[in-house]
């Protein structure tokens, strides 16, 4: 379930695992989980419907704990508008992304025309070392 208050801030439930991976990631780049999550929704609208529903839910875990993101009224409005017309909620799309992202590999950024996208990777690319 996620929410979303007034100030552009959301809430989630996330495996603990996850969230370690995200502040794990967002140390690494010198950055706040804020600021990371706020650039991934950025890139969310690079994703079909298609893509969002192939990205796996990562595994139920005993600790889920509910994390609240400020990522700012502009990432909101992003990830309200990838949500509208699919059948995933905005948590289940921020789970999915982190995990296909952070832990299993199935998502890559990859630069096109000079911009930054989100794409599904290509089994044998997942493979290689």
């Amino acid at each position: 379930m996620l929410e979303m208050s007034g100030d552009g801030v959301i809430s989630v439930r996330m495996p603990l695992s996850l969230f370690g991976a995200l502040r794990a990631s967002a140390a690494r780049q010198g950055i706040s989980v804020h600021e990371a999550a706020t650039r991934l929704v950025s890139y969310l609208p690079s994703l079909s419907q298609e893509d969002l529903r192939g990205l796996a839910e990562p595994p139920k875990e005993l600790e889920s704990p509910k994390v609240s993101l400020y990522i700012g009224w502009r990432a909101v409005d992003v990830l309200a508008s990838v949500a509208r017309g699919g059948t995933l909620s905005n948590s289940q799309i921020l789970r999915r992304v982190l995990f296909g992202l952070l832990v299993c590999r199935s998502l890559s950024f990859v630069q096109h025309n000079e911009h930054w996208k989100l794409q599904i990777r290509i089994i044998s690319d997942i493979r290689k070392p």
